[in-house]
């Protein structure tokens, strides 16, 4: 079985949300994703328990409980915040290729028990 991962943006970026989401469930099938309005990020993060968020918004929902947050940034020239296992990182304008790369370290996180939480 893969890793939750939930993906969140505000109303008007849904696009962003369901082309990320897409992309996720066509790249990496094992993972189960879901996607929410920021409107019903905290109890979809209370219900679905992600290992993984995708959000527009930095974690206010859960701090330190989750074991990755991207808060991707919607202005490509602002960071976008990449937080694994309580190590942060700033990117500007991550490439999928970086999302899927996060992903994967979450897994390997994930399947050696490595449940860190801290984002």
């Amino acid at each position: 079985m893969g890793i939750r991962i939930l993906v969140a943006f505000e109303s008007e970026y849904l696009a962003y949300q369901d082309v990320i989401a897409t992309c996720i469930r066509i790249l990496r099938p094992h993972a189960e994703v879901k996607d929410a309005t920021l409107d019903a990020l905290g109890e979809e993060v209370e219900r679905f328990d992600p290992e993984l968020v995708f959000c527009s918004r930095p974690n206010t929902v859960d701090p330190g409980g989750r074991i990755a947050w991207v808060e991707l940034s919607i202005d490509a020239t602002r960071p976008s915040k990449v937080c694994v296992g309580g190590r942060y990182l700033e990117l500007t304008n991550p490439t999928l290729e970086v999302l899927l790369a996060v992903i994967a370290e979450v897994e390997e996180l994930v399947q050696t028990n490595n449940d860190l939480r801290g984002c």
